[in-house]
């Protein structure tokens, strides 16, 4: 004679097959693990390059309103801003939006200013790239320098470029391509195509 189906027995009965789904499922997970181990055990597994850190020099800090200066006998004798700056342990910066102001001893002025550029922190050299607008050197005399790229030698206050160039002031234009000069401009050699036009 059968008995009626109680609520307990009904209780149990979920409950157990409660308990049989936890087991099923541990024993998949326990065949993917073993399968997936026999499979891969002799291979060597890389992790995607998009999940990899970057070969070479480690960034240390990235910062908003950079300033670098040096001075010279208790004066600033130049000045850097940039609007970004990348600090990496081998010592360079890598910046945007540059601005490099720089102060001789008989009160002339000049301003560097380009959009992208790397420098050495520790001699202070610099290259600067042009961004939407040439690299340009203004100076307090009225001339202004363009080009596509410009290098700066701290120690020595000079600037070179190996591209063409453009020349201006109130009484001279001069192109030409491949330039050295010190930075407020008033001593410039020529490398090729030089082109000179006197304005009265």
């Amino acid at each position: 004679m059968h008995r009626p189906f109680s609520p307990a027995d009904f209780r149990f009965f979920m409950k157990a097959k409660g308990y049989f789904k936890s087991i099923a499922v541990i024993l998949v997970l326990a065949a993917f693990v073993c399968g997936g181990y026999l499979l891969f055990r002799d291979t060597e597994i890389t992790m995607p390059t998009l999940f990899q850190p970057s070969p070479g020099v480690r960034l240390l800090m990235s910062m908003d309103g950079f300033q670098f200066m040096r001075s010279e006998n208790g004066r600033t004798a130049w000045r850097m801003n940039a609007a970004t700056a990348d600090l990496y342990e081998n010592k360079e910066a890598q910046m945007k939006d540059i601005e490099i102001f720089f102060n001789s001893p008989d009160k002339k002025e000049a301003v560097l200013r380009g959009g992208s550029g790397t420098m050495d922190t520790v001699s202070g050299n610099a290259a600067i790239h042009r961004g939407e607008r040439e690299v340009r050197i203004i100076t307090s005399d009225g001339y202004l320098l363009t080009t596509d790229n410009l290098f700066w030698k701290a120690g020595d206050r000079v600037v070179w470029t190996a591209d063409p160039f453009k020349l201006l002031g109130s009484e001279i234009y001069l192109e030409g391509i491949g330039l050295t000069a010190n930075v407020d401009l008033r001593t410039i050699v020529v490398k090729n195509n030089v082109k000179a036009v006197l304005q009265e």
